[in-house]
């Protein structure tokens, strides 16, 4: 809770009730370096899409060519020459985030992009991300899809009821977690009952899986009994985990 609006707050369109908003260092609004993609989307239906691309060339100040264009969108000829609302609920999408870049925006916004994408405009969505990511474009994003933000943001910010609770990394939260579910061949079940770091022990069919904080000690012991490196699979917790205990811990 709280993502739409503190980005409203950040763009303008609210007014926040304390605190105040810097962009680039300057206080205000910076819409000339400022793009954003809203998370309904609001192209004009009764214009083609050549029109809209046309339109936003024009509004801009050295802006996309249509060449760079229609290598982002890779869109057929003939959807050019489509009115807007007759485009695939993805393909909506993905014009709505090109016109936002048609401008070369230095600092790009965008609320839940990927709603509505089915999974090949989500590809292609996410392979113009990292391209501007490359580029040194500021990429703000809401998303409530946790495996986007494991594999793409640098910097993650955690909202609870509206309140920042974290501000890190994937790879920092992810390496404060000391406890691993291991998972091993049942053949090795009378030997946990020897270790006193382990809990929440579950056996299905042919393996044994457990928690522990403790790895060392107990690869050290499982190795005493015969366990190789090829019979164990540790796991950590998914960033998912990590975030939810964020907003459990905030509560407490």
């Amino acid at each position: 809770a709280g993502k739409t609006t503190l980005m409203s707050c950040i763009l303008g369109d609210k007014k926040a009730s304390s605190g105040q908003v810097f962009i680039k260092g300057k206080k205000g609004k910076a819409q000339d370096q400022i793009a954003v993609l809203l998370q309904e989307n609001t192209i004009p239906s009764q214009l083609k899409v050549k029109e809209l691309i046309t339109f936003f060339q024009d509004i801009s100040e050295n802006g996309l060519s249509k060449v760079e264009i229609q290598a982002l969108l890779q869109f057929k000829d003939d959807q050019y020459q489509q009115f807007a609302n007759k485009l695939s609920g993805g393909q909506k999408r993905l014009l709505a985030f090109v016109l936002c870049l048609i401008g070369k925006p230095d600092i790009l916004f965008l609320d839940e992009p990927t709603a509505g994408m089915d999974t090949t405009t989500r590809q292609r969505f996410w392979e113009i991300i990292n391209d501007l990511k490359k580029s040194g474009v500021t990429i703000l994003y809401s998303s409530h899809y946790i495996e986007e933000v494991e594999h793409t943001a640098d910097r993650i910010l955690v909202l609870h009821q509206g309140k920042l609770i974290r501000d890190t990394t994937p790879h920092a939260m992810r390496s404060e977690e000391k406890e691993k579910q291991v998972t091993l061949p049942s053949r090795f079940a009378p030997s946990l009952d020897k270790l006193a770091a382990i809990y929440d022990v579950t056996e299905k069919r042919d393996v044994v899986t457990f928690m522990t904080k403790d790895i060392e000690s107990v690869w050290s012991s499982l190795q005493a009994h015969g366990c190789r490196i090829s019979d164990i699979e540790i796991q950590n917790k998914t960033l998912l985990d990590s975030l939810f205990d964020s907003t459990r811990e905030d509560k407490s």
